[in-house]
């Protein structure tokens, strides 16, 4: 075994990733917690790094990154990692979307549910003793139209989970076709907006999906919808998104993520926002856990050795 350099890791991680990376001949530098300003100051010592969402990488960090050969992300969203100037330093970035697919999928669909069924609510209301059966009559999914957006790791995953239910599935994805089965139909973003009852995102942050559902694409839809976000906070407009709810364009929003989900930093707009989505009883609202099972945790480690050790042999 050689000595391949130091690896720093940025956040808990599974042991299976550490003792791999070790038996490769990396020596570990586990700092679970460590800032954004410890990081830019130690880098330069690194021959690579494992970060989950809590260490970003711009170019700012990687310029002082001058012995580093790869970069490991722990998830699939890679908008904390300016990937480009990454490759323009022959810096191989990596991410485990594998991982958590079959976790977000599965809380999709429990979203989905919760709302449908009037979980939630009706599980407050008994906690205060009020028993209420025809005002939380539950509405079925069979039957229903199911618009997946982002076809996919997860957006899959959502897909495999629905098909037990008898629902009709529609899928768009801008850059993959020929993904259609006998279960899910590919389509184009009209016929989604012309059919569905529910629409899921599922797609990574960037430029081109920022604020995707804004005030033009709600207002496109020709039925009341559910509305579940389990990609990325920033890819909806909340103010968008509140305004669907109160004029009566969305039923019910399950949602994971929010664009700013460090309460201690909301400006009053941000603050306000999210009561207001509160207030109208038709949000679910989750603390972007849908990927985060004890199971996608040792999935993650997994996935990223197994990239890892692909390239040491390049």
């Amino acid at each position: 075994m050689t000595d391949k350099g130091k690896v720093l890791i940025t956040d808990k991680v599974d042991d299976l990733l550490i003792h791999g990376l070790q038996k490769l001949g990396y020596e570990c530098d586990f700092r679970v917690g460590i800032s954004q300003e410890e990081v830019d100051r130690i880098i330069i010592q690194f021959s690579g790094i494992v970060i989950t969402t809590k260490t970003t990488l711009y170019k700012t960090t990687l310029e002082k990154a001058v012995k580093l050969k790869w970069i490991a992300r722990a998830g699939s969203g890679m908008e904390i990692v300016d990937v480009e100037y990454a490759k323009s330093k022959n810096i191989i970035c990596l991410n485990s979307p594998e991982g958590n697919r079959n976790s977000v999928g599965e809380h999709a669909l429990g979203l989905l549910l919760a709302l449908t069924h009037n979980i939630v609510r009706s599980s407050k209301q008994t906690e205060k003793l009020i028993w209420q059966v025809e005002e939380n009559r539950v509405i079925e999914i069979s039957g229903m139209i199911v618009g997946i957006i982002g076809y996919g790791n997860t957006g899959s995953a959502f897909a495999e989970k629905l098909k037990m239910f008898g629902v009709q599935i529609l899928a768009y994805d801008k850059y993959k076709t020929n993904f259609g089965n006998e279960f899910v139909k590919e389509c184009e973003l009209k016929e989604l907006f012309e059919l569905c009852d529910v629409v899921s995102l599922h797609v990574p942050l960037t430029n081109e999906t920022l604020h995707l559902a804004n005030e033009n694409f709600f207002n496109q839809f020709k039925k009341k919808i559910y509305f579940l976000n389990t990609s990325r906070g920033k890819v909806v407009d909340t103010s968008a998104l509140l305004n669907a709810i109160v004029h009566d364009k969305i039923t019910g929003a399950g949602i994971d993520v929010l664009e700013n989900e460090n309460f201690s930093s909301h400006t009053s707009t941000e603050k306000n926002l999210l009561e207001q989505l509160i207030i109208t009883g038709k949000t679910i609202i989750t603390p972007h856990v849908a990927g985060k099972s004890f199971s996608s945790q040792k999935r993650f480690a997994a996935v990223l050795l197994s990239k890892i050790k692909e390239v040491e042999q390049l």
